[in-house]
């Protein structure tokens, strides 16, 4: 579990349900992975596998309780947990009462980010709105992956609880939308300006670190990988230049910073 964060008025939790590891032949090709262990220890889990984690972000703002993604449960990951917490326990360790969330901002459709919006059939946050890109919604429901959470979230829609307007645009103050295509068609990340700090939660632009040193690769894990290196590229390229926080969902240690050598967390300074 990790210590909540404060920029300016918001703080923000985050909701860990856990990891498991996944294999590192699967991650980017032609990569000095025992370089990446060295400079990164926290990261991996062995020397075949990263540590996959499952994170959801609470806002607490001066105006209400937001969450960007919803974390896997009740569905299934698609490797079996290394360590686990069930959701409704995270949410309680992060201090997140389902009740008081006002706005689900999902930065796509897949498990691990929206399958805990709608549990046994109704919304698990029935006061919040949920903001999903349309593109996201028509890809899913036409499958799209085996692994998603499409189909529940029709009850959402049902009860009139889906914002699925396609516009980048402000979503709740201080807190903005940008769709970040290639994981999926409808990707999304997340920006939260406050003050003079600026926070990018990056959904899966990111799943390595050493994709922050290389974010015009391409990756294994998207439905259109030169498109995800663009939104990659571009995003990354003004968290460096105008020194954003940023927020990972998957890294072990989300919180960091993007430096001229690639990804920087509270620990380690640039070379």
């Amino acid at each position: 579990m990790h210590a909540s964060v404060r920029i300016g008025r918001v703080e923000i939790s985050i909701v860990c349900e856990g990891y498991a590891p996944l294999d590192l032949a699967d991650e980017l090709p032609n990569t000095d992975w025992s370089a990446e262990r060295r400079r990164y220890p926290w990261c991996f889990v062995d020397d075949r596998s990263w540590a996959w984690h499952v994170h959801a972000f609470a806002l607490r703002t001066p105006t209400g309780l937001v969450m960007i993604d919803t974390g896997v449960s009740p569905l299934s990951p698609i490797e079996p947990w290394a360590e686990h917490t069930p959701l409704e326990e995270a949410l309680a360790i992060a201090g997140v009462d389902p009740t008081e969330v006002r706005m689900v901002l999902h930065t796509h459709l897949h498990a691990d980010h929206a399958g805990g919006s709608v549990v046994e059939g109704e919304p698990r946050f029935p006061n919040a709105d949920h903001v999903v890109h349309p593109a996201d919604w028509a890809h899913f429901e036409r499958g799209g992956s085996a692994y998603n959470a499409r189909g529940p979230m029709a009850r959402l829609l049902e009860l009139d609880m889906l914002d699925l307007s396609p516009d980048d645009r402000g979503v709740w103050p201080d807190t903005r939308v940008v769709h970040a295509p290639g994981h999926t068609p409808g990707h999304r990340a997340v920006v939260l300006e406050e003050g003079d700090d600026t926070v990018l939660f990056t959904g899966d632009l990111l799943h390595v670190p050493v994709q922050v040193a290389r974010p015009g690769e391409r990756g294994n894990h998207d439905v259109d990988a030169e498109e995800a290196a663009r939104s990659r590229a571009e995003l990354l390229r003004q968290a460096r230049q105008l020194g954003w926080t940023v927020a990972v969902s998957h890294f072990d240690r989300p919180f960091g910073h993007v430096g001229s050598s690639g990804w920087m967390d509270d620990l380690w300074p640039e070379a």
